[in-house]
C-alpha cells in the first residue's frame, strides 16, 4: 500500500501509516479503536481538520484489507475516493484471528465521498464526532 499525501483542486488528504497513527493524540487513537470495529466511513472533526476512517468491520482473518484505488473531483465539484476491499486468496491458509481492516486519512478542506470501487456505490456512512463530543 502506498502512504503519502495527495492534493487535488481544493482538497488535501494524507493516508496515515501505522507509524504515523501512533503519533496521533490519545483522543484520536481511542476514537479510532472504537470506530474501526463498525463498517463504514467515520469522521473525527478537530479545529478545521478531519480524520476519516474507512472501516471494513470485523473479519475472521488477516487476509482482508482495504486499499485506495483512485480519487478524483466529480463534475459537481465534490471529491471522491474509490476503495477496494481485498479478500484472501482462495485456499490460502491464514490464522483464524479477528481483524478490523481500516484506512485512516487526514483531510484538510472538503470531505470526499467514499465509493466502493467494485460497485460504485457509496461506502456506508458511519459516525461524525467532534473533539468536544469525544471529551464529554
Amino acid at each position: 500500500m502506498i502512504f503519502g499525501s495527495w492534493k487535488n483542486e481544493g482538497f488535501f488528504y494524507r493516508l496515515l501509516s501505522g507509524k504515523e497513527q501512533k503519533k496521533l493524540s490519545r483522543f484520536i487513537q481511542d476514537w479510532l479503536e472504537r470506530v474501526k470495529q463498525e463498517r463504514g466511513v467515520h469522521i473525527f472533526s478537530r479545529q478545521g481538520e478531519y480524520y476519516m476512517v474507512i472501516a471494513a468491520g470485523m473479519k475472521p482473518n488477516p487476509g482482508y484489507r482495504l486499499e485506495i484505488v483512485g480519487m478524483k473531483k466529480e463534475e459537481d465539484g465534490t471529491a471522491g475516493i474509490w476503495v477496494r476491499e481485498k479478500t484472501p486468496n482462495p485456499g490460502k491458509m491464514l490464522p483464524q484471528v479477528i481483524t478490523y481492516p481500516y484506512l485512516i486519512i487526514q483531510v484538510k478542506g472538503d470531505l470526499p465521498l467514499v465509493y466502493d470501487a467494485e460497485t460504485g456505490v457509496n461506502f456506508v456512512k458511519g459516525n461524525t464526532t467532534t473533539m468536544q463530543e469525544w471529551k464529554n
